[in-house]
């Protein structure tokens, strides 16, 4: 039984304790596996998740507990005596966080549990993690550079597990829209099964290749173009709501037509909006024995100040030239910043056996450069940085 003198000192810590909020009755409770820390130097934990309900015990500041399921601004914990109770979230931090490495290419940071949350940042393959919480099958984690958002588990591999070499692949076309993916995949680089259709395109399109022109400042060479995205993998979307796998197509197409132009043999990995897996998108480039394969995406990031443009090598003895001559090309041409070339453990790249690299042509979350990437003087632009980049590039082969 409390004395008076407990009643009063409780009455204090939920006025002192528990932010005055409204509660939203109704709103359904979601389970979790997340562990917290208590902030307060002491804080009550009630019968029901709102001020109103019964005090039934009060934990104290450095304490973990696990978290049950959460409702509103409530935590519902288990107490070391295995009791049940609700304390506020405000004052309780996540705590005993798990590392995890990204296991796609391209990984997209959502901002909510859910594959319809806006994207605000992308992890690459490699990318190491800190889990705050789990949720559905999504987890809250903070990148090494603090971005804090949600990502899909399916792509990511917690540092307590055993490593699983199909853990890469998602189980249905629905989860493959988590890349930059986001990785989509929750994001980029994650492969959903292609479907047969899908398969016999890119054969069609590998024998066209021998009736092409030899003449021309590019002929005899073998180009693959590899619009990034496609179909159900709808990349990241800018500012305006276009979908980077609608951009790298248009994009693509512009350059096909100024290579072709130079009497090149191109490939593109896809002609429409269709979704091609990234191991057919490198075989199509080994079976034609390419002189050069170029991805194109288009970036995002949480910070909307970041711009320019970026590209990426696998082999750096038979990529580099090739990634940075053509960066410093299309620089030139579409006069926005060069980010650089730099390493990056990419599908496309690395399945891929002839010289290849995979460019960001901008930032989709940078309001002014988007403004000026999703105009066709733009992907003009690029056509033209890339073909000089390619004739600067062969010149010395």
């Amino acid at each position: 039984m409390l004395t008076a003198k407990m009643k009063k000192l409780l009455t204090v810590l939920s006025i002192t304790a528990i932010p005055l909020v409204g509660i939203n009755q109704t709103a359904l409770a979601k389970t979790t596996t997340e562990k917290v820390t208590v902030t307060a130097s002491h804080l009550n934990v009630r019968e029901s998740p709102d001020i109103s309900g019964k005090v039934k015990g009060i934990i104290h500041k450095g304490e973990s507990y696990k978290v049950i399921q959460k409702k509103n601004n409530w935590d519902q914990i288990k107490l070391k005596n295995n009791q049940i109770g609700w304390a506020s979230h405000a004052y309780l931090a996540p705590t005993n966080h798990i590392g995890a490495t990204v296991k796609v290419d391209f990984l997209n940071i959502r901002q909510g549990p859910n594959i319809s949350s806006p994207v605000i940042g992308k992890l690459y393959w490699g990318a190491k993690i800190k889990i705050q919480a789990e949720q559905a099958g999504w987890a809250k984690m903070v990148s090494s550079t603090g971005v804090t958002g949600w990502v899909s588990e399916i792509y990511i591999t917690k540092d307590a597990q055993e490593k699983d070499k199909h853990q890469t692949q998602p189980a249905t076309s629905k989860t493959t829209t988590e890349k930059k993916s986001a990785p989509t995949q929750d994001k980029k680089n994650s492969s959903p099964s292609t479907k047969p259709s899908q398969t016999s395109t890119v054969q069609m399109k590998t024998e066209s290749i021998k009736t092409a022109t030899n003449q021309g400042p590019l002929g005899g060479k073998t180009i693959v173009l590899d619009p990034g995205h496609g179909g159900v993998d709808v990349g990241t979307t800018s500012i305006t709501g276009t979908h980077e796998k609608t951009l790298t197509l248009e994009t693509a197409k512009a350059v096909e037509k100024k290579l072709k132009n130079a009497g090149a043999n191109v490939i593109m990995t896809r002609t429409n909006d269709t979704y091609i897996s990234l191991e057919d998108r490198a075989r199509l480039s080994n079976r034609n024995d390419a002189d050069a394969f170029i991805s194109f995406h288009y970036n995002w990031i949480q910070d909307s100040a970041v711009s320019g443009l970026t590209d990426f090598y696998f082999q750096k003895s038979r990529d580099n030239e090739l990634a940075s001559k053509i960066l410093n090309e299309v620089v030139k041409t579409t006069k926005l910043n060069n980010v650089g070339t730099r390493y990056n453990n990419l599908s496309v790249l690395r399945n891929n056996s002839q010289p290849s690299t995979l460019i960001e042509l901008g930032f989709l979350s940078n309001k002014k450069e988007d403004a000026i990437v999703e105009s066709d003087n733009f992907r003009e632009n690029v056509a033209e940085g890339v073909y000089s980049g390619l004739l600067d590039y062969f010149s010395n082969k």
